[in-house]
């Protein structure tokens, strides 16, 4: 039966947006495994933000698999009945845009016939992941900032793309419990920093109680009551500088996977989600949308450690 709990319809289909009833055939969906690289790993005695960037190899830059064609699917319709909400692009940011969908396009053996923000469009429908450019902008005291002028992003974890529009990372990540106070200006200078000829890779870890992968809106209230209904959300992000206009593409590719399912995999993963989540600070978990749930889900974890 489906729900609605104010702006989200209860349902178990990532690519079905948080605001709209799944398709019959979604009762059959079964999510793939979230890929064993880029999970969440214990790192250190307590909790702190970290890049945690690695070396990406190009060869692997934007792969495929089993949902590739699903999160494409779901772009396509996000494309022509809600464009506004997943494309946006800053006068000026039209160059960036063009050179970093023609280097999605040369990965995918695609010429990109558009140009400007359409060449993103279009270079977005090749992949899974979502595309977002920054670019270097001169700023009253004549230093360069890199700053957010293009976007597609199709796959949205509870923050709404028009809001980060013209920011550099640090305000982009402002609603980020802690972020300011573990990496500041570490951030802006790092992205500075980032050579054409070493692109880096990361991901990031949520506990969210909807599995959509569209998903801008943050709920007013918990979704479900029993931990078995939660998903683990997870985002593989790489990011690589563009050589003509000094930009920097930033790919998202967000997977959803239900929590009981993750945990089951391995005792090891358990162990490790279970340890992630005790050391969460209170802000925190509230930003990761989990603090409501925690006095269940530790205890409920043990089962599977």
């Amino acid at each position: 039966m489906i729900l609605v709990v104010g702006t989200h319809f209860t349902h178990r289909h990532p690519f079905t947006p948080f605001d709209e009833a799944p398709p019959r055939e979604a009762d059959s969906f079964v999510a793939m495994p979230i890929p064993e690289a880029i999970l969440p790993q214990v790192v250190g005695e307590n909790f702190r933000h970290r890049l945690g960037t690695f070396a990406l190899d190009l060869s692997d830059w934007l792969p495929k698999d089993s949902e590739t064609s699903l999160t494409i699917d779901l772009k396509r319709k996000l494309l022509k009945s809600r464009r506004p909400e997943v494309v946006a692009v800053l006068p000026g940011g039209e160059q960036c845009a063009e050179e970093a969908a023609q280097l999605v396009g040369r990965w995918a053996g695609v010429d990109i016939k558009s140009s400007g923000i359409e060449a993103l469009v279009e270079a977005s429908l090749l992949v899974a992941d979502d595309l977002a450019v920054l670019q270097p902008v001169k700023q009253s005291g004549g230093d360069e900032q890199l700053l957010l002028t293009s976007a597609v992003v199709c796959c949205p974890s509870r923050w709404v793309l028009a809001e980060k529009m013209g920011r550099d990372m640090m305000q982009v990540h402002a609603p980020v419990a802690k972020y300011a106070e573990h990496l500041g200006a570490a951030v802006d200078n790092y992205f500075q920093r980032i050579a054409v000829d070493k692109p880096v890779w990361r991901s990031n870890w949520i506990i969210q109680d909807h599995p959509a992968l569209f998903q801008p809106r943050i709920p007013a209230s918990p979704l479900v009551d029993n931990p078995n209904d939660l998903w683990i959300r997870m985002e593989r992000q790489t990011l690589r500088r563009l050589p003509r206009t000094g930009g920097v593409l930033f790919t998202i590719r967000g997977f959803q996977q239900p929590l009981p399912e993750y945990l089951a995999r391995s005792k090891t993963i358990a162990q490790n989600i279970r340890t992630l989540l005790e050391r969460l600070p209170a802000d925190v978990a509230q930003y990761k949308s989990v603090l409501h749930y925690l006095p269940q889900i530790v205890p409920w974890i043990n089962q599977y450690c």
